[in-house]
Formats: C-alpha cells, structure tokens, sequence
C-alpha cells in the first residue's frame, strides 16, 4: 500500500463540522504563520498604475514586493531581462499576502524629467522642452503599540516563513527603497482546513494562489500580476485567526506535500 503524506495522515473531523475533513498542521510541516503590521516611515512609491505622465501608488501591496522585501533578496542573475518569479520565490523562506491598509492618505509631487545620465534638465542642446510630470505616493504611517490595544492602522498580512527564519522588523520597500518597519504577532498552532464552504479571505488575494473555485472578486490592477481585494472562494484551504481566514497559498500547499 502507497503510504499518506504527512499533512494528510493527520484527517481530522468533528461531527459539529462537517465541512472540516482534512486538515495541515503547519508546524510539523515546518511552517509558522505571523500577522504582520506594515508602516511606511518615508513617502511609499511603486508606480501602480502610469497614465499621461502621471504615476500613482495605490494603498495596496503586492505580495511578491512584499516577499522580496522581507526576505532580503535584492535580485537574482540570470540570463535575459525577463524578472523569473517563480525561481526567486521557491528560494525564499517566506512567502506572504498581499498587504492592504483601510486608512491612507497620499501626496502629489511634480517633478520635472531629467537626463538618465547627467540627472540634468537641460540636456539636449539649446531647446527648452521641459516635461513635467507627477507621482502620488503614499504619506508615512505610525502607530505606536499600546499593551491591551489591538493595532488598527498601517498596512495588515500574512506571513508564511520556511523553518527558523526570523523575518526582519526593519526592511526597504518600493521604487526608492522606502523604510518600513513591520510589528509581528505569532500565531499559536496554526492548522489549515480544506472547506468546502463559501468563504472570504480577511485578507486581499493573488489569484494565482487560488487552488479552490472563486465565486465573486473584486480585481485591484496591480503589476506584475493582479489581485482581488476582496473575493469569494470556495473549496480551498484556509486558517483561521482571530475569527477571520487567511488562505493557504497554493505554492506553500504544494512545498508541504513534499515533504
């Protein structure tokens, strides 16, 4: 007979529900899971969206920013100018959501265009062609923590890290390397569930960590790959935190199955 995975080994089901027949116990599968609380210490920049000189950053963060961030990982070389996600994400040790604040209050600058190699505007001769143009970026967020009050501001997700890694408090983020300071909490026994049932993430998802059926989503246009900030998913894996459910990314489900 072919042996069971670990993570599945380990089925559990209770008769006041149903719907929870299998079951991951990411700690033994070698993962923890922490909640995150991201604040941006300088003017946020990533260029969400560019139109008519204009380029705006919306208070939204993609979670492969995010993972290369926490990470450490400036870059890989490879051959070409194509970015390869996928082989610099399976070589991190963590791996996160997407990040979203409620609250956020953005700036405009108008900036002239200068030169790439001089860093000059008046390169080019004698003509005068000013090109002016502007960058809404997102204005520095602080919170300080209060024992016995829950954090409400700054920009809240979810962290999957490999192992003993100890993601950083203090990283860089964005176009012009941002300082952010990150507040973790653990979760206690995290355990994922497969459920059947129609649920919504507390959380913005990237579709291409979906393995279940989406019901509904409501798309945020943002490179490399969309997100949904808020959808509908049903048949998936999910842990529960503080009475919301974070989703299990299908890339993390498949590094646990192997082990």
């Amino acid at each position: 007979m072919r042996p069971m995975p670990m993570w599945l080994s380990i089925g559990w089901s209770r008769k006041d529900s149903p719907e929870m027949y299998k079951m991951i116990d990411l700690e033994k599968a070698g993962y923890s899971l922490l909640e995150g609380r991201l604040y941006n210490h300088d003017y946020l920049w990533f260029s969400s969206t560019e139109i008519a000189k204009v380029s705006s950053t919306w208070p939204a963060i993609h979670n492969y920013a995010l993972s290369y961030s926490l990470s450490q990982y400036s870059h890989g070389v490879y051959r070409g100018n194509c970015p390869r996600y996928e082989d610099d994400l399976a070589s991190m040790p963590l791996y996160t959501t997407p990040a979203i604040s409620p609250v956020v209050t953005r700036t405009t600058i108008t900036l002239n265009a200068v030169d790439d190699l001089t860093l000059r505007t008046d390169s080019g001769g004698k003509i005068n062609t000013p090109n002016l143009g502007k960058r809404v970026t997102l204005d520095p967020c602080f919170e300080l923590p209060q024992s016995g009050r829950r954090l409400e501001l700054g920009y809240l997700f979810f962290c999957f890290v490999r192992g003993d890694y100890r993601p950083p408090a203090v990283a860089r983020l964005g176009k012009k390397g941002c300082p952010i300071r990150v507040c973790w909490k653990g979760i206690e026994s995290p355990q994922a569930f497969l459920l059947d049932e129609a649920v919504v993430p507390a959380h913005p998802v990237n579709p291409l960590d979906i393995s279940g059926e989406v019901l509904s989503y409501d798309p945020i246009i943002l490179p490399p790959h969309m997100l949904f900030r808020r959808a509908e998913i049903r048949g998936d894996w999910f842990v529960r935190v503080d009475g919301g459910m974070v989703l299990l990314p299908k890339r993390i489900r498949h590094e646990i199955g192997r082990t």
